[in-house]
């Protein structure tokens, strides 16, 4: 007589839940925390990294980003420029064709504007950008025109829709070898998170409608031209700074599409958890094996996290790289709680002279 032991499995909320079977046989897969959040299985986790890049550091301690030198948070709130390096006409420039406000009645591939006729200088290929000074600025890539509406098959870069009013612009990608358009991610005086789409105009700076600026968390490129010998890049150095002419927040370098800028502030309302670290560092002109000394830092004080003054930065590790470049899984991950700045900064011991990499992984919730 064959005797069968059922077992019971139930979530925290009471539901029960089952196990697999492969060939009428259990099977159980055990997957890494960081699987489960990349795969959306994690409510409210989101994985996280920052990749910064010095061209050229020396014996003299620097931050790890692309501009070089030491960076400098904004000490207030403030309006911002954006603009870049090159004043050729049809550089990082974006063309506007149509700028108005859509009709009421699009679906999240469609946007309806009566009367106008898209056909007569719209493409295919061509950008349009919606709201992007508003609650949830977002983009996507033309695929239709007509008179009257505009199709994108790919929809808007954060799922939205036109079902209700919205500002637009549509911007011409046979006008630019170059990039057209850019996206910041900051933190505004509260720390809250926002975003705001910038239209490049070459050299010619180009203020945010934002006023409250206080962190730059991303500086990247989304929307590219098509005009003929496209870099699908920038073409000149895109930067940041305060308006008028202030200090540099961000910056991209030519030929690159995101700053690598490991500089990083946790935003209201989140927490920070870094798991990995990932440096490299070389001296290419010396035959001598040159050492470069690389450290994470954050003005959160490491015991109690607390955030006394934020003009001083404590030292989280602390790595000594020789012209390689290295790997390193943190034993239990580095906590770091809402409105913490952190950065990477480097110096080089003796005659050292090189570039120098860091990359920093983890998941914020």
């Amino acid at each position: 007589m064959s005797h069968f032991t059922s077992v019971n499995f139930k979530d925290e909320n009471g539901t029960s839940y089952g196990i697999k079977h492969v060939d009428n046989k259990p099977r159980v897969s055990s997957m890494s925390y960081l699987y489960d959040i990349a795969e959306g299985k994690v409510s409210g986790h989101t994985l996280w990294s920052k990749i910064g890049y010095n061209p050229a550091v020396a014996t003299t301690e620097e931050d790890v980003w692309s501009y070089g030198g030491t960076y400098t948070f904004p000490a207030t709130p403030q309006k911002m420029e954006v603009l870049s390096s090159s004043a050729t006409a049809d550089a990082d420039i974006g063309t506007i064709l149509f700028d108005a406000t859509c009709d009421v009645g699009g679906t999240t591939t469609t946007m309806l504007d009566a009367g106008v006729d898209f056909t007569a200088t719209a493409a295919v290929n061509d950008y349009i950008i919606i709201e992007k000074a508003g609650t949830t600025p977002e983009w996507g890539i033309i695929t239709g025109v007509a008179n009257g509406s505009l199709t994108f098959a790919g929809g808007l870069s954060s799922g939205g829709s036109c079902a209700t009013a919205r500002t637009y612009q549509v911007l011409d990608s046979s006008a630019a070898k170059g990039a057209m358009a850019i996206k910041i991610d900051y933190l505004d005086s509260t720390y809250a998170a926002k975003t705001e789409i910038i239209i490049l105009n070459t050299t010619t700076a180009v203020d945010t409608v934002a006023t409250d600026i206080f962190r730059i968390n991303s500086f990247k490129v989304i929307a590219v031209g098509t005009k003929a010998t496209p870099t699908n890049a920038t073409i000149g150095n895109l930067t940041i700074r305060g308006d008028g002419g202030g200090g540099i927040f961000s910056y991209i370098t030519a030929g690159f599409t995101t700053s690598r800028n490991i500089v990083y502030t946790v935003p209201l309302g989140k927490t920070l958890y870094v798991t990995h670290v990932s440096v490299g560092a070389s001296t290419p002109n010396d035959s001598k094996v040159q050492t470069c000394r690389i450290f994470t830092r954050a003005n959160a004080e490491p015991t109690t996290k607390f955030i006394g003054a934020g003009s001083i930065f404590y030292t989280y590790s602390e790595l000594l790289i020789s012209n390689t470049s290295q790997d390193f899984e943190l034993t239990s991950p580095t906590k770091l709680n809402e409105k913490t700045d952190i950065k990477v900064s480097a110096s080089g011991l003796t005659a050292f002279s090189g570039p120098v990499m860091a990359i920093l992984r983890g998941w914020i919730e």
